[in-house]
């Protein structure tokens, strides 16, 4: 099997990203960060928009509960705001959505090349926003969940079964506007944030950690790499 991160991998090079970032952006300094660190966040989400990466605006959602232990998966954010909180879209009745119905404490991970984005808080279900981002999601994703929600998404399904929803969603010619059980809006509240970023060849890195007060954030600080 392929080593897909060895050295002499012309597939991924870290040191490629390393020096594309170089060019791209500078190192942090203490100073010169915004009071507010979602203001970064969105910085750096616009340059990794328009340096071409692949999904700019997923990250990893990590949670954990009694029953399942720690999950992982990627999901795609879909605002970030000034009050310290981000948002995505999901089933309620997923692994996840139980996840945190019972442990609402988690973790995103946004990563960029060598930048990275650590954002830990809680998490519960955004009811008031959930028919607007329903809303703003491509036809075919609206139709594909209105047709999920009797099978029930995640559960298992015969290939027979999967052929049928994909021909469905091509023929369908529906526009839903009003979300299925299938879908809500979750945002989680940040309680700290850090910010991680390598352009160099040694581990002397930009690390930053904000932590929320209340509903200020005290300055941030550096931490060692």
């Amino acid at each position: 099997m392929q080593r897909w991160l060895s050295r002499t991998s012309s597939l991924f090079s870290v040191r490629t990203h390393r020096r594309n970032w170089t060019q791209r952006a500078g190192g942090l300094v203490e100073a010169e960060l915004p009071a507010n660190p979602m203001r970064l966040l969105d910085e750096w989400l616009a340059a990794a928009l328009k340096d071409g990466h692949i999904i700019e605006r997923g990250f990893v959602l990590a949670t954990s509960c009694p029953e399942e232990g720690p999950t992982a998966r990627t999901v795609v954010c879909r605002d970030v705001c000034d009050d310290g909180s981000i948002t995505f879209g999901t089933n309620p009745n997923s692994l996840k959505g139980r996840s945190l119905k019972e442990e609402p404490r988690c973790e995103a991970v946004f990563r960029w090349g060598t930048r990275q984005v650590r954002l830990r808080g809680t998490c519960a279900v955004d009811d008031d926003n959930t028919e607007e981002m329903f809303r703003t999601l491509p036809r075919a994703a609206r139709v594909s969940l209105e047709l999920l929600n009797p099978v029930g998404q995640g559960n298992d399904v015969s290939e027979a079964k999967h052929q049928e929803l994909l021909a469905a969603v091509e023929a369908s010619s529906f526009d839903p506007q009003t979300p299925p059980a299938t879908f809500s809006a979750f945002r989680i509240s940040a309680s700290t944030l850090e910010f991680y970023q390598s352009l160099r060849e040694d581990f002397i890195v930009d690390r930053f950690l904000y932590v929320r007060d209340g509903a200020a954030w005290n300055p941030p600080v550096r931490l060692a790499g």
